[in-house]
């Protein structure tokens, strides 16, 4: 069942309420990326499709109705229909997969909700900084943290070696860190490593 907030919210953003767009955008982007990454195995893949479910559902959002349906199964049929159209591009099919399976909460239920608006926040302020990084250190930021990944395997996806994805990542670290610093935002370590 869809809560009165988000309704409220959607509704908002219907009108151009740009921090109604931001907060929709913000609160869904975890789990919508994540079904895209399931789905497609690759960190650029599932950005870009997650980015076109976003740009398709706020365009459509003024012909939005309201169902018993929530905004995030709204956005996940989006996705699946978006991971489709990338395999069919591609010639290959996609894997089955079941929508339930990325219902689960992106906010720690025992959290304060002033915590968890605040993680949201500082995530929202990471996955920026991580799309300015260069292309290979995006992807190994990516694989070795957001996905936790052994070196062995990113360096396979990557098509490098071992020591390569290492000398990698760490320029990618100190990277980010400078990114941090230039934005203000303390505590970068901290927030890089909560994925």
């Amino acid at each position: 069942m869809v809560s009165e907030n988000e309704n409220f919210i959607i509704a908002q953003a219907r009108e151009g309420d740009r921090a109604a767009l931001n907060a929709l955008v913000s609160s869904h982007w975890p789990a919508i990326y994540r079904l895209a990454l399931a789905k497609t195995s690759n960190p650029e893949d599932a950005q870009e499709i997650a980015q076109d479910t976003f740009l398709r559902a706020l365009a459509a959002l003024p012909r939005y109705k309201e169902t018993n349906a929530t905004f995030k199964t709204y956005l996940s049929r989006i996705t699946l229909n978006l991971i489709i159209d990338h395999y069919r591009r591609r010639g290959r099919a996609p894997q089955v997969v079941d929508i339930a399976d990325y219902n689960e909460p992106i906010i720690d239920p025992d959290s304060r909700p002033e915590e968890a608006v605040l993680n949201t926040e500082r995530r929202q302020e990471v996955l920026c900084l991580l799309a300015r990084l260069p292309d290979e250190q995006r992807q190994v930021i990516e694989l070795r943290i957001v996905r936790g990944l052994a070196v062995a395997d990113a360096a396979r996806i990557m098509g490098k070696s071992g020591a390569a994805v290492k000398m990698l990542q760490q320029r990618a670290l100190k990277k980010l860190k400078e990114l941090f610093t230039e934005q203000g935002i303390t505590g970068g370590e901290a927030g890089a490593g909560q994925y």
